[in-house]
Parts: structure tokens; sequence; C-alpha cells
């Protein structure tokens, strides 16, 4: 007898553990689990994307795939140009359908913190003009870098006229993207003179 209430209990917890798995239960739909979902994943993806290109624009090595205009400024200027308008509005189509980081440049003439107000209001100025041709101002993000990148070589305003600049890319750039900066071209390698004879003159490059 008692084997039989024991056999009848262990009967009746096996079906009260056994349970139905709801039907179109999916293990990573927003909201169950701890992974947060495939819009979470998504978010993440999108995150690290726009991290990494943050990174090559920091280390001036933006792939020339993923810019999609680069506008140009006079010096001590952040406002649009007529000029450059074209290119902006060449591209507020495409600008329209992704996200942008707009990155702002100066030249080396300025404090170092004057620069980087300057190099800001070029990008903000870039955003502005985008903006009033119907991109959405949430999906764009402004990095102002300041003079950088620039030619410190420059001894002219003219030359350093390539620097003043704000350059649209794009964040759904879709090809690789490195931050490491552009490697510098090798020093050519300078053969020993012969024993017992004198050094060759050193010739200007």
């Amino acid at each position: 007898m008692k084997r039989f209430t024991f056999l009848l209990a262990l009967a009746a917890l096996s079906v009260g553990c056994t349970s139905r798995i709801p039907e179109g239960f999916n293990p990573l739909s927003s909201g169950s689990g701890a992974s947060g979902g495939l819009d979470s994943l998504d978010t993440r993806s999108a995150n690290a994307r726009r991290d990494a290109l943050a990174n090559a624009i920091r280390s001036g090595n933006i792939p020339p795939e993923a810019i999609l205009a680069t506008v140009y400024f006079e010096f001590d200027k952040y406002t649009v140009s007529a000029t450059e308008r074209a290119k902006v509005d060449a591209v507020a189509g495409r600008v329209k359908a992704t996200e942008v980081i707009i990155a702002g440049y100066t030249d080396t003439f300025g404090t170092e913190e004057y620069n980087l107000g300057l190099s800001d209001r070029r990008a903000q100025s870039v955003r502005d003009y985008l903006v009033k041709l119907g991109a959405n101002q949430a999906k764009s993000e402004i990095m102002a870098l300041g003079s950088q990148h620039a030619d410190k070589n420059a001894a002219g305003r003219q030359s350093g006229a390539k620097d003043r600049k704000a350059v649209i890319v794009d964040v759904n750039y879709g090809g690789p993207v490195s931050a490491a900066p552009a490697a510098a071209p090798a020093a050519r390698p300078v053969a020993a003179p012969a024993a017992g004879s004198a050094p060759a003159p050193v010739t200007a490059l």
C-alpha cells in the first residue's frame, strides 16, 4: 500500500512539472531573456559601428568611401558659403536616409582653444544647413577636432586652406574601419660607408 501511494505521488509530481512552450515563443524577442532581444543586438551593432568610425575620425584615418562630402571654409569663418552649399545639397537625400558624424577642422593659425571652438561652429553650421534641407538633427553627431590634423608646416593662409573644413561621414558605411593612423612613409636605408673611406656627402632632398 505504501509503495502504491508513493507511485501515485511520483506520477502527480511528474505531471505538475511538465509545461508546454507557448506557441510563437521567441527567446530573442524584445522584453524576454537577459539578451534584450534583436533590437538590443541591432543597437549594440550600430553603436559599435559609430564608435569605430569616431575613433577613425579622431586618428585621421577616415575611410574615403565613408565620406559623403567635404565642405571648405574661408579663413576664420564658419558659415557655409554659397559655393560650398551645392556639395551639401547633393548629399542631403543620402543624409536623410542614414546617420552621420560631422567633423569640424581648422588650420594651425590661432590658439588650440580658439580652433576647437571654431571647428565646432563649422560642424554645427553644416548640420544646421542639413536640417534646413530636411535632415533629422537627432541622427547627426558633431565632432570638433580643431587643428589636430592640420598641416603644421603651413606657411600662410592659402597653404592652410585644405584644413579649414567640415567632413560629413556616413555612420552606416559598411566597409572596413581602422582606427590606426595612416602610416608615415618608411625612411630609406642609408648604406654604411666602406671601411677606410670618407662618408658620402649628405644631399638635401
